[in-house]
């Protein structure tokens, strides 16, 4: 049985986007110029819910992209998101309702 968190379907694109297409949910797409901060956003869910999820935010703050762990594709969205200067997965193992930053756009 494959888990829930299949159901999301995240793709890089050609055109260096991240996209997350789930079931009753609207399309979610951010490119990666207007990427600002990337989250890992943890619950007490957990195991019988998503309790881990990851979230693109853009430069206003709004989280563009969301999708948890396990979702389809998630592999070839991470690969991307480790080019980050200074990527650093964080807070994977808490079972905490609480958020990591694992990359802020650095400041210019």
């Amino acid at each position: 049985m494959k888990h829930l968190e299949a159901l999301f379907v995240v793709e890089v694109t050609p055109e260096d986007e991240i996209v997350c297409r789930a079931p009753k949910r609207a399309e979610q797409r951010i490119r990666m110029a207007d990427l600002a901060a990337v989250y890992v956003e943890t619950n007490e869910s957990g195991p019988w819910g998503a309790d881990v999820w990851w979230l693109l935010n853009d430069n206003t703050g709004q989280t563009k992209v969301a999708f948890p762990q396990l979702a389809t594709g998630e592999e070839a969205a991470l690969e991307r998101l480790r080019l980050l200067p200074g990527f650093a997965v964080q807070g994977m193992n808490s079972t905490e309702n609480t958020r990591f930053i694992c990359w802020p756009k650095p400041a210019l």
